[in-house]
């Protein structure tokens, strides 16, 4: 589930905001800049998931639902930023 929506879910979003922030997608996927900002992305979810889940009150099903909201939050977080960095801003 992970590897599918990291790539198909996790790039469709990054493709939209980064089109959205003025930024051609497949500019950016020439440039290995989505393979960095989804496995950049992949990561932060990772610990930040790892973080909140101390007390381990999650099931496996919410759990991946978590990681799939992190993982969009730091998409969208990455993608604005790099738009906003190669915009010369």
């Amino acid at each position: 589930m992970r590897l599918w929506s990291k790539w198909k879910k996790g790039g469709s979003l990054l493709a939209e905001v980064l089109e959205r922030n003025g930024i051609d997608p497949k500019a950016a996927a020439a440039q290995e800049v989505f393979n960095k900002i989804l496995d950049e992305a992949e990561s932060a979810a990772d610990t930040r998931l790892k973080n909140e889940q101390a007390d381990g009150t999650l099931s496996p099903d919410e759990r991946n639902t978590r990681w799939e909201a992190l993982f969009f939050e730091e998409i969208r977080a990455r993608a604005k930023a790099h738009a906003t960095k190669a915009k010369g801003g």
